[in-house]
C-alpha cells in the first residue's frame, strides 16, 4: 500500500504481572533507520516484539507496510524481518536447512547461504546450529531476518557478539535499505553505532518520549 507507513502503531498497550509493560504507544514510521532507546525494562524488546507480531498486544493495531498485523498476518509478517535479542534457531537443523526454510516460506530464490557463509566460513553451512558459537548463530540470525530484503526490519541489539566485520556487513546492508526506502528499527544501546539515524525513539516505563 503505496501511501501507508512502513510502520503504525495506534493505541497499542501491553500488560503484565498487572501493569503497563507499553502504555498508549503511537508511532508511524516511513524509510529511514530508527533507533530505539531506554534503559533496561524500559519496554524495547516488548515493542518490538508487539510490532512483528509476537504475542499479542491487549489493546491498540498495529500495520506493516499497511497490513493489519491482526486481521492481515500473512501479508504484514511477509513485509517485515525480525532478529529477536535472544534467537531461538531450531538447534537440530544446519543452517543451510534453516536458511532455506525461511526462503522457502517467503518464496524467495536467494536463501542467503552465500552471505552468511562470507561471515563465518563455508563449511560451517553444514553444522547443527546447536554446535556454533554464539557469534555464529547471531549472524545466522541476522541474515535469516534480512534476506530478500523485507521493507520493514526489527532489529533487536543487533550488534552483541558480533564481530567487526559482521557489522560492518550490517552497516552496508541498512544503509543499502533505507536508500531503497526500507525502514529499520534498531533497539540500541549505542545510539549511532549503525549510522546516522533518521529519528530517535525513547522509551521509559513503557511509554514513547521521543518521536521519529
Amino acid at each position: 500500500m503505496a501511501d501507508a507507513p512502513n510502520v503504525a502503531a495506534h493505541g497499542v498497550a501491553f500488560r503484565r504481572g498487572g501493569r503497563d509493560v507499553l502504555a498508549e504507544i503511537e508511532l508511524e514510521l516511513g524509510p529511514g533507520l530508527y533507533e530505539l532507546t531506554g534503559g533496561n525494562g524500559s519496554g524495547k524488546s516488548t515493542l518490538l516484539r508487539a510490532l512483528a507480531g509476537v504475542g499479542a498486544i491487549h489493546r491498540g493495531r498495529i500495520a506493516i507496510a499497511g497490513f493489519d498485523l491482526e486481521r492481515d498476518a500473512i501479508e504484514a509478517r511477509r513485509r517485515l524481518g525480525w532478529m529477536p535479542e535472544s534467537a531461538e534457531l531450531f538447534p537440530t537443523l544446519t543452517a543451510r536447512e534453516l536458511l532455506a526454510t525461511f526462503a522457502a516460506v517467503r518464496g524467495l530464490a536467494d536463501d542467503g547461504s552465500t552471505a552468511w557463509a562470507a561471515l563465518t566460513r563455508p563449511a560451517a553451512l553444514d553444522l547443527r546450529i546447536g554446535s556454533l558459537s554464539a557469534g555464529q548463530r547471531r549472524k545466522l540470525a541476522l541474515v535469516a531476518a534480512i534476506q530478500g530484503a523485507p521493507p520493514v526490519w526489527l532489529l533487536d541489539e543487533p550488534t552483541d557478539t558480533l564481530d567487526a566485520a559482521a557489522i560492518e556487513f550490517l552497516v552496508q546492508r541498512i544503509a543499502a535499505h533505507r536508500d531503497a526506502g526500507g525502514t529499520i528499527v534498531v533497539a540500541t544501546h549505542r545510539p549511532g553505532e549503525l549510522g546516522p539515524a533518521s529519528g530517535v525513539l525513547a522509551l521509559a516505563a513503557g511509554r514513547l518520549h521521543g518521536a521519529a
